[in-house]
């Protein structure tokens, strides 16, 4: 991702999958199901590309897309993103 991307995880989940530097510089070979897109690479990080899969589709799909991604020749890791969580602020008087 060279650009700050606004992730919408209300309709997608998200997944990082750390890959090999053949595998970075064509990253269209993730695609190993009609539902994934990629998004990119991960900041600066080459060897980790981002990929999405629409939230609707997940719980059918995603035993399959992840053991299909882990047995990409070149893949390493596949991680599926936990949606952030909100942080909460201190009041005043908790110091």
């Amino acid at each position: 991702m060279s650009s700050q991307q606004v992730l919408n995880y209300s309709e997608n989940v998200y997944l990082t999958v750390t890959v090999s530097p053949e595998l970075a510089q064509q990253p269209s070979g993730l695609l190993i199901h009609p539902s994934l897109t990629t998004l990119g690479q991960v900041g600066e990080l080459r060897d980790v590309q981002f990929v999405s899969v629409p939230k609707a589709k997940w719980d059918n799909i995603h035993n399959e897309v992840i053991s299909s991604l882990q047995e990409l020749a070149g893949v390493s890791r596949v991680e599926v993103l936990d949606p952030p969580k909100q942080r909460v602020k201190r009041g005043g008087d908790e110091l």
